[in-house]
Parts: structure tokens; C-alpha cells; sequence
């Protein structure tokens, strides 16, 4: 009789134990449990909304070959100011909605432009060496490119307002120097126009860290 008495407590106890343990995991789950250090955040929670941003610049980049294409069989010059001016405008709007401060927003798009110019302007140069004249099946600068640049631009502004928070943490931007050199890769990606992309993401480090407000 004592050992079944002992058996059934034992039981209960477990029971307990695994009610208790699948509730706070619910909780977890739901963000409802509070960390008991606010400062101890995981390189996975960090590297997620980075990795999202740095893929979103390679994207820009990759696109700005077709650009270029565009340009050249339209014999278009690579710059266009008064369509930069316009962007910057437009995300600066959109920073001041989405409560980011307008300069800081302004300034990485300038960045994104002023690389993308970087591989537009090796691509002229290598296709004027090889005498290319024109090229076929070259998506359209205003029915397909633009449509493409500016969903990435809004999608910038969101991966931004994500990251906003911790940008000025030194972990966050030693982060985006390493994965940087994984993530933003491919065709005419070189490492000046990798330090560029991602230049003004690095700029604040005398700025107050706000990591505990990380999720």
C-alpha cells in the first residue's frame, strides 16, 4: 500500500510538472513570458531581421543589372537625379510614418543608389570594350523595374523599422559587417560596392543602444 501511495504521488507530481511546463511554453511561444535579463538575446534573434535586410540590398543590387541593359539599348545616361530626388522624397515620408528619423532613412536609400550606379557603371564599361551594341528580351525599365525596385524600397522601409531599435548596438553592426560578406554576393558585387551598401547602416556609434527593446 505504501509503494502505491508513493507511485501515485509521483505521478501527480509529474503531471504538475508537465502542465506547468507546457503552459509556459505556450506563454513563451505567445511573447507573454518576460525575460529575466532583457539584454540576453540570441545571435538567431538578432541575425533574422538582419539577414532579411542584407538579402533585400542584394536584391536591389542584382536588379541593377537590368537597369543598366535598359539604359544602355535606350542610351539613357546611368544617372538620373531628378528620380533620386523623388525617391529620397517618398522614404522620407514614409520614415516620418513609420516614426524612423527621415535623414537616417534618406541616407541608407542614397547609399543603395549610389552602388547600384557602382555596377551600372562597370557594366557600361565592359560593354563598351566588347562593342556590345544592344541586348534582347530586357525587361522594362517602367512596366517591370521600377514596379521591382519600389516593392523593395517599401520592404525596406518595414526590415528598417524592425532593426531601427538596435541599430545602434555594437553587436547588431558587427553582425552586418559578417553577414554582409555572406549574404550580399553575385554578379558585379565587389567589396567597394558591398562597403557601400551597407555604409550607412554602421554610422551611430555614439547613439544610445536600445537592445531591450529587441524581439
Amino acid at each position: 500500500m505504501f509503494f502505491i501511495i508513493i507511485f501515485f504521488e509521483l505521478f501527480f507530481s509529474s503531471t504538475v510538472i508537465a502542465a506547468n511546463l507546457k503552459l509556459y511554453f505556450a506563454a513563451q511561444n505567445s511573447g507573454s513570458v518576460q525575460l529575466a535579463n532583457p539584454q540576453a538575446i540570441t545571435s538567431a534573434d538578432q541575425q533574422v531581421p538582419v539577414d532579411k535586410l542584407l538579402k533585400l540590398i542584394q536584391q536591389r543590387l542584382l536588379i541593377a543589372h537590368d537597369v543598366a541593359r535598359w539604359k544602355w539599348n535606350h542610351k539613357r545616361p546611368i544617372e538620373d537625379l531628378k528620380r533620386e530626388q523623388e525617391l529620397l522624397l517618398k522614404v522620407r515620408q514614409q520614415a516620418t510614418t513609420h516614426s524612423l528619423e527621415p535623414d537616417t532613412v534618406a541616407a541608407f536609400f542614397q547609399a543603395q543608389i549610389e552602388a547600384g550606379k557602382l555596377i551600372q557603371r562597370v557594366d557600361f564599361q565592359n560593354w563598351q570594350k566588347q562593342g556590345i551594341k544592344s541586348f534582347p528580351n530586357v525587361p522594362d525599365l517602367n512596366q517591370k523595374l521600377r514596379p521591382s525596385l519600389d516593392k523593395l524600397n517599401t520592404e525596406f522601409v518595414f526590415a528598417l523599422t524592425e532593426l531601427a531599435p538596435v541599430l545602434r548596438c555594437p553587436q547588431i553592426r558587427e553582425l552586418i559587417l559578417s553577414r554582409s560578406q555572406v549574404i550580399i554576393q553575385g554578379d558585379g558585387i565587389d567589396q567597394r560596392v558591398q562597403s557601400l551598401a551597407i555604409s550607412s547602416l554602421l554610422q551611430f556609434q555614439n547613439a544610445s543602444c536600445k537592445i531591450g527593446n529587441f524581439r
